[in-house]
């Protein structure tokens, strides 16, 4: 049987981290090798060859992503009260709000750009905060014992 895969400190598979470092130098070697090996011609008619070295870099980043959110995951979940997790929450969604209001208000174009980073970190922190669990509350009164003939007689009056 095989043997379940080890984790890191953060809980992280160490195959993750492996693979992105992996797609990220395969990205790299083919933005070089690509171009000299193949005609102008083959590249402009094969749009997936072309397109080979920003896949592999991406899927690194989005792999590298993912990392992050595991481990900010296994680092913050439950340590983090409700008081101070909502609030972080609503900045983050203020964010991508005002992001999209700055992208599309139509008088200064600078606007524009800072929308639009505004818009990128906020839907990336939002997305990173929403894999984060905050602190249950703990209950410190005592649940009162109700019969079951009293909830049925309470429901029918």
């Amino acid at each position: 049987m095989a043997e379940p895969e080890k984790k890191s400190d953060g809980g992280v598979p160490r195959g993750l981290p492996i693979a992105a470092v992996i797609l990220l130098v395969l990205g790299l070697i083919a933005r070089q090798v690509i171009p000299n090996i193949v005609s102008e011609e083959q590249m402009a008619r094969n749009v997936l060859l072309a397109a080979m070295p920003f896949i592999l870099v991406f899927a690194a980043i989005i792999i590298g992503y993912m990392i992050l959110i595991w481990y900010t995951g296994s680092k913050l979940n439950g340590k983090i009260l409700e008081k101070t997790y909502r609030p972080i929450e609503y900045i983050l969604i203020g964010g991508i709000v005002l992001g999209i209001f700055l992208m599309f208000q139509p008088w200064i174009f600078e606007l524009f750009r800072v929308g639009f980073i505004m818009l990128l970190v906020s839907t990336l922190g939002y997305i990173l905060w929403s894999h984060v669990q905050p602190k249950e509350e703990e209950f410190t009164g005592e649940a009162a014992i109700v019969p079951i003939n009293e909830l049925k007689s309470g429901s029918n009056s």
